[in-house]
């Protein structure tokens, strides 16, 4: 076994401590605003108007439990279903300016304070060149 090799279970372990703090700091944010961690993920891939396939495709989620989130996003404003105009049969799927502005809240939040806010900027850029070299292989 490589030196490589042996380093790897431990750096693992700490993308997996990294993306649970992540994860807790999402859930948090969503909560702050209202939201479930669900709902702030559809809201968070809303940038711009999607079809619901391709909203869950972005969420990791199946079409049921998207249906059940877009519903409960409509129930409370923040999205709505338009028409799509390529397929009259489906929907896309978009923030209100209810939704917007609530969307905006979600991003100040999770831009306090974030977990990986001890890192210098030179340091966070460096992380996200080789996550990004590695996710690619770029």
């Amino acid at each position: 076994m490589t030196t490589g090799e042996a380093e790897l279970p431990g750096l693992t372990a700490l993308l997996y401590e990294a993306t649970a703090r992540l994860d807790a700091h999402f859930a948090a944010c969503a909560v702050a605003v209202g939201l479930t961690a669900s709902q702030a993920n559809a809201v968070h891939e809303l940038a711009e108007p999607l079809g619901m396939r391709e909203l869950g495709r972005r969420m990791c989620c199946e079409p049921p439990n998207v249906t059940f989130v877009v519903d409960r996003l409509e129930e409370r404003g923040l999205v709505e279903r338009r028409p799509h105009p390529g397929d009259r049969r489906a929907k896309l799927i978009a923030l209100t300016p209810t939704g917007a502005e609530l969307r905006t809240r979600l991003f100040a939040g999770l831009a306090a304070d974030p977990p990986l806010s001890g890192l210098p900027d030179a340091d966070r850029r460096a992380l996200r060149v080789l996550l990004h070299r590695a996710l690619t292989g770029n």
